[in-house]
């Protein structure tokens, strides 16, 4: 009963921290733009494009919904509707700017909702952040539980103190747009998946992790897609890992069907979209061709204060630089910058430390081993990472320095039994 508390308090304080920054370990200034970010636009858009005709109104994509003729960017205009719809008022509409790299099936769901419940908008909104606020703060939980079946409940406690502060997980946690839980969603589910049963049928697995990617193509697309990729396997990696041939080729058949079933019938539906929005299926073709590029190419440069990256880049570690740089915790707490290249050295001092010692060998293998799922993003998706740099921060839990900060809890918990 005691644990079960402490675990719902731990569910609490992630939901108080994320909704609300009720402990302002969110740097406040990125706090009140999270609110209704860029991104988060797009939805407020569809909605009222919902409202003003059907759910697959401009085949349902989210966009930027314009009730006058203006010529100000998206990021103008799209707080303008916002405005509009928390006023409960649906303007007529001038013309819509459809976003149709993504599905957007997150607001095709929130559009049914709407339909379906009649509610004031602002009561609608707060539904959505809070949705996702809480999926967000029960899979974060359930992973400190997974934490603490198989390593105590001291260490899943540590790991919740070291957690906490690091405030990009939480960010846009509350996002309609962003939907960081779905990140988490398989490794979690996968971790609890092979605990129960070192044999658990592989057609289940396989069954419901194409499942789970759906989802996560329905709510965010193919954002940080390989990201998703990696941390989904790290689970089967973890418990089933064998340095042999066979576990090569089952790895990567079955997660090839993993991933290709839901692949195809995301696909398949995003054609559908601009088939209803254009009247044709290769317009959907050439713009998600054109998507990928943008995203992948490398035709950026550096000005100002950064021109010195403009060097860097010839050697490809300007963006890696960037992102090594950043602090990890908020800067106005203790007025000191913790870049998260200390919390990764901390963490690979007490890799070795473990190593050394032979406690969680595997674990300390399968963590080092996840941050190809941030460097596969930084890398292969350069031009993203260059450009989304209020964002992209948070593909380095994704499950990297959530395992990175479990072995420091590891480390930490073996000196206080030494102690002891």
């Amino acid at each position: 009963m005691k644990e079960k508390f402490i675990f719902l308090l731990f569910a609490v304080l992630f939901f108080l921290n994320t909704q609300f920054n009720s402990f302002h370990l969110i740097p406040q200034e990125r706090f009140e733009y999270s609110k209704i970010e860029v991104s988060e636009t797009l939805v407020i858009g569809k909605l009222l494009n919902s409202k003003h005709g059907s759910i697959l109104e401009d085949g349902g994509f989210t966009g930027t919904y314009y009730y006058e003729k203006s010529n100000a960017p998206r990021t103008v205009i799209g707080k303008k509707s916002y405005d509009k719809y928390i006023n409960n008022e649906v303007p007529a509409k001038y013309s819509y700017d459809a976003y149709k790299s993504q599905i957007g099936g997150q607001a095709i769901l929130y559009s049914i909702f709407e339909k379906a419940f009649n509610l004031d908008n602002k009561i609608n909104i707060l539904i959505f952040r809070i949705f996702n606020s809480l999926s967000l703060s029960i899979l974060l939980t359930l992973f400190l539980v997974w934490i603490k079946r198989k390593f105590g409940i001291a260490t899943a406690v540590t790991c919740f103190i070291l957690i906490i502060p690091n405030y990009w997980i939480f960010l846009y946690g509350k996002s309609t747009w962003w939907c960081n839980w779905v990140y988490f969603l398989p490794f979690v589910y996968g971790l609890f998946f092979f605990e129960r049963n070192k044999k658990q049928s592989i057609k289940k697995y396989i069954t419901v992790f194409s499942f789970l990617f759906f989802v996560k193509f329905w709510f965010t697309g193919f954002e940080f897609i390989t990201v998703f990729l990696i941390s989904s396997s790290i689970p089967y990696i973890y418990y089933l890992f064998e340095n042999k041939l066979s576990f090569y080729y089952k790895f990567i058949g079955r997660h090839f069907l993993i991933v290709i079933i839901p692949f195809i019938l995301a696909i398949l539906f995003q054609l559908y979209q601009f088939k209803l929005l254009t009247g044709n299926f290769k317009d959907g073709i050439a713009h998600l061709t054109n998507a990928y590029t943008r995203r992948s190419s490398g035709e950026y440069f550096y000005e100002g204060t950064s021109n010195h990256l403009n060097i860097l880049k010839k050697f490809h570690v300007d963006i890696i630089t960037r992102y090594l740089g950043n602090s990890f915790i908020n800067e106005n707490i203790l007025g000191i910058k913790f870049p998260f290249a200390v919390i990764i050295g901390i963490g690979a001092v007490c890799s070795y430390i473990l190593y050394k010692k032979k406690i969680e060998k595997r674990l300390i293998a399968v963590t080092w081993f996840s941050i190809a799922a941030p460097f596969s993003w930084f890398i292969l998706f350069k031009e993203h990472a260059h450009i989304h740099t209020h964002v992209d921060f948070f593909i380095w839990y994704c499950p990297f320095l959530l395992l990175l900060i479990l072995l420091i809890s590891l480390t930490l918990n073996f000196f206080f039994k030494t102690l002891k």
